[in-house]
């Protein structure tokens, strides 16, 4: 999953028939809880959200329980978003997981003992009730009863600092209305803001994106580039309040996101594509290159009447990427040429281009490992050479750029000290046993030295091998 830094901010719910709804769901309880001589004890704090693997331990609890008011089944897209209580310089990570929707116990824990209720499984969470805690390890959880889902990462962090974290597959497997996420792992003491914080947009939410109620699944995908001669929009219309009725649509296509702006054409009933020429978009219809399309599909149900869309967009590319070939990996050693302490090789590339926009350059460059740094002649060209005089795995990328686009390709060659040495190098097989010069062959220079130098040695301090000892 992808893990994003963003800075405090509150997500809008996008209004709208038909347009997909972006909701925010604020968490309703959150906790942190101590290890060793704190276990039983709950260690709530209306600002802070505790975490380290060290210590006596610290790991946060949030908790969502009200997500039984909304139809997780149709959710494109959910995230939690977590901030900084308060900043944290140095290189930091935290590990974020969930507790699986199948484990039950202490699912009631709220963040206070003034909350508690016996009767009805209510009690204040602890290091020792938390669920899914693994509590003899400062860090883990119960990998049984949880589920990894990110780490977060960052540098000198500051406060109210903000993390997303993709938590979609956590939610479509939700079948309580209850989801509850943990910090925790962090090498080092980090705190975030809890649900009650003082400051409200450093409190933790979900955020929900579902799908829309009108017409869906874009083709191009929104956002998407293609070239001048796309042929038609293609959609999948909603189905219709009383099944069996037509769904009739408006698609409108323009330079635009105004329908004002922008060129209609009615279809259906059920057709959910349509050809892109000047018949049907008479302004629009001919794309041009390099410039940013909108389109949006109009629904008509007999019962809901107009269902609005969402405006989509693709963008017109017809320059393709340039075509780059590195050539094959290679295994040579020192001395394998004329110089015995060095050894040159070609670097032989093939590149090619549409010729859109215009010349495309190349450019051999070294990546940048263990190996020893080298000079790469006519490093502007397919072709080049590079001569080694150190041991090494180097690699070497070709990248062709037409000012637009690049691509880019690479080589590896192995560098030894001598074809024997290259060849491991390359195979990463060992020596054999024997091979105690370690030459590839194992032959008498290994026997001697193996057993040359210890050639009948006698351990037995009896018999001397055989020979009495004088009484």
């Amino acid at each position: 999953m992808r893990t994003l830094t963003v800075f405090a901010l509150m997500a809008v719910v996008l209004g709208g028939s038909g347009r997909a709804a972006e909701v925010v769901v604020p968490a309703d309880m959150s906790c942190r809880t101590e290890g060793f001589g704190y276990a039983d004890t709950n260690r709530h704090d209306s600002s802070k959200l505790s975490v380290r693997a060290s210590s006596n331990g610290n790991k946060s609890w949030i908790k969502f329980d009200q997500l039984g008011d909304y139809d997780l089944s149709k959710l494109r897209a959910a995230t939690l978003t977590v901030f900084l209580h308060e900043g944290k310089s140095g290189s930091q990570q935290c590990d974020v997981s969930a507790v699986n929707d199948d484990v039950t116990e202490n699912i009631k824990w709220v963040d206070h003992p003034n909350q508690e209720n016996p009767a009805e499984e209510i009690y204040a969470l602890t290091w020792n009730n938390a669920p899914g805690n693994l509590t003899s390890d400062m860090g883990l959880l119960d990998a049984a009863k949880t589920t990894y889902i990110d780490t977060i990462t960052f540098t000198d962090g500051v406060e109210g600092q903000g993390f997303e974290v993709e938590v979609l597959d956590i939610l479509l497997a939700d079948t309580d209305g209850i989801v509850q996420f943990v910090l925790h792992n962090s090498p080092n003491l980090l705190n975030f803001a809890t649900h009650d914080n003082p400051t409200e947009a450093k409190q933790p939410y979900l955020t929900l994106r579902f799908a829309p109620e009108g017409a869906d699944h874009p083709v191009p995908e929104d956002g998407a580039e293609v070239d001048t001669t796309l042929a038609q929009l293609a959609w999948t219309n909603p189905e219709p309040n009383t099944p069996g009725e037509p769904i009739y649509c408006d698609v409108y296509l323009g330079a635009d996101p105004n329908r004002l702006l922008m060129d209609k054409v009615e279809v259906g009933p059920d057709v959910s594509g349509v050809a892109i020429n000047t018949d049907n978009f008479p302004n629009f219809g001919l794309l041009a290159n390099k410039v940013t399309y909108y389109w949006v599909v109009d629904c008509y149900d007999t019962d809901k009447g107009l269902i609005k869309g969402e405006f989509w967009s693709f963008y017109t590319n017809d320059n393709l990427p340039p075509e780059v070939d590195a050539g094959a990996d290679q295994v040579v050693w020192l001395g394998m040429g004329e110089d015995p302490n060095q050894v040159t090789t070609t670097l032989s590339g093939v590149t090619s281009d549409d010729g859109l926009p215009g010349p495309y350059t190349v450019l051999w460059t070294q990546e940048v490992n263990d190996a020893p740094a080298v000079v790469i002649v006519n490093a502007d060209q397919d072709v080049a050479t590079v001569t080694f005089s150190e041991r090494g795995v180097y690699e070497f990328t070709l990248t062709a750029d037409d000012g637009d686009k690049q691509t880019s390709d690479t080589v590896q060659v192995i560098v030894g000290d001598s074809p024997c040495d290259a060849s491991h190098m390359s195979t990463g097989e060992p020596y054999h046993p024997a091979d105690a010069n370690q030459d590839c062959i194992v032959d008498l220079a290994d026997f001697v030295l193996l057993l040359a130098e210890d050639w009948l040695a006698c351990t037995d301090t009896l018999t001397q091998c055989g020979m009495l000892l004088p009484m």
